[in-house]
């Protein structure tokens, strides 16, 4: 497994058992799905790890089959809201990490809520 996973394994971006899976792809398709979990914002459920597993077996799993796979709106985040990165970079330096910009998000967040609780 490259490091880079090891990394989101270590720090709980990333659980166990879909890392399990992940470790079974090649090391250039461990790094297209580093770049397809970042382009998503998403971390990927048991099931999807397992079929991008079964993709790569087929050698048919690509960089767009894993960015597909993983935008996919998984049962619980139905009213989830995501953003992919294109999107935040139109407001956040290009050297900013997903992680940056989410703790800089919460951060405006938690100015804006208690203005616009007051002006209930």
């Amino acid at each position: 497994m490259i490091p880079e996973l090891l990394e989101k394994l270590d720090n709980g971006e990333l659980s166990f058992n879909p890392a399990v899976e992940l470790s079974y792809l090649t090391i250039e398709e461990q790094k297209e799905f580093i770049d397809a979990m970042e382009h998503t914002q998403a971390v990927p459920s048991i099931s999807q790890a397992q079929r991008m597993k079964k993709l790569s077996r087929e050698k048919k799993l690509t960089g767009t089959k894993m960015r597909e796979i993983m935008g996919e709106i998984k049962k619980g985040e139905i009213t989830r809201v995501m953003f992919n990165n294109e999107q935040l970079y139109w407001y956040f330096p290009k050297s900013y990490t997903p992680a940056e910009m989410k703790e800089e998000i919460l951060s405006m967040l938690n100015q804006w809520k208690p203005q616009k609780t007051a002006a209930k």
